[in-house]
């Protein structure tokens, strides 16, 4: 493995962009990241510009372009470049740049990331599909009547309550919340009564989070997480459509709580966002729009 030639980004960049280019060559039979298409050749340009754009807005302004595509500065990278950008955009810049890394370590380029061993951009992937189904769910999802629909849970089944109440409460998603009553102590600080360390999508941790001393009585009760599909049944028979709809329902009366104390929209719907661990308040938003 080598480094790009050149002195400076620019020249390296050129030195990235021939060294990838496989114009012409048959792809038959070929299992390769490098570059097919003009089309991708103008992508890989752009990719490998922002690259050298994003380190020099952060002071780095020599050596080797190559050296500085590690793990940390990539996720770095990918997190400011994608934050403006739709899900779609996001998860389609996200995976370019990724087949890009995998192309420059296929031309015998050192890549400290490792890509094509260390799948590292996978959760960005994940959180950015995740953004792209929530953005397909239709409206009326506002839980009306919550307290009632909960109790009616308690009698199908005392575990799919106390499911439903942690995310009634903090606006988890279902896989958080059963995380977290799987390893409560893990989460739990009994000095403050919240809950702390909760990674979410996209490796972003949550705020910590404040629950009702009766949840954690109920959570500390649990003998068996329930399995997502009978969690969902329960749901159902209980007349609450599906799990996400807490995180719709929480995030409608957090931001109208803070409307009522006087709090100005932008600022509320940010607070909102950064409660229920959206990476931009456009997401919250659009959660807010089909309540």
């Amino acid at each position: 493995m080598a480094n790009l030639r050149g002195g400076t980004f620019e020249k390296q960049i050129k030195d990235a962009f021939h060294r990838t280019l496989a114009l012409g060559e048959s792809r038959h039979m070929k299992d390769d990241n490098l570059t097919h298409s003009i089309a991708l050749a103008e992508k890989r340009l752009m990719y490998l510009n922002d690259f050298k754009e994003f380190l020099e807005q952060n002071g780095i302004t020599d050596g080797k372009l190559n050296e500085y595509m590690t793990e940390d500065t990539i996720r770095d990278f990918i997190e400011e470049r994608t934050e403006d950008l739709s899900p779609k955009s996001a998860l389609d810049y996200t995976t370019g740049f990724n087949s890009l890394l995998k192309g420059l370590e296929q031309a015998n380029i050192t890549i400290p990331a490792n890509p094509s061993q260390n799948d590292f951009l996978k959760d960005f992937r994940e959180t950015f599909r995740e953004e792209m189904k929530e953005l397909e769910i239709e409206s009326g999802r506002y839980i009306d009547n919550l307290q009632e629909k909960l109790e009616t849970l308690q009698e199908i089944r005392y575990e799919s309550y106390v499911i439903a109440k942690l995310q009634a409460e903090t606006g988890l998603r279902v896989s958080e919340a059963m995380e977290v009553a799987r390893n409560f102590e893990k989460y739990y600080n009994e000095e403050t009564g919240k809950l702390e360390g909760i990674v979410g999508k996209g490796n972003h941790e949550y705020a910590p989070k404040e629950i009702s001393y009766q949840l954690a009585q109920e959570i500390q009760k649990i003998e068996n997480v329930p399995h997502y599909n009978t969690y969902n049944q329960d749901l159902k028979e209980a007349g609450i459509n599906r799990s996400h709809d807490f995180r719709v329902t929480y995030a409608k009366d957090s931001l109208e709580h803070k409307l009522e104390q006087g709090l100005p929209y932008q600022k509320a719907l940010k607070e909102v966002s950064q409660e229920i661990n959206h990476h931009r308040p456009e997401m919250t938003e659009y959660y807010l729009s089909r309540a």
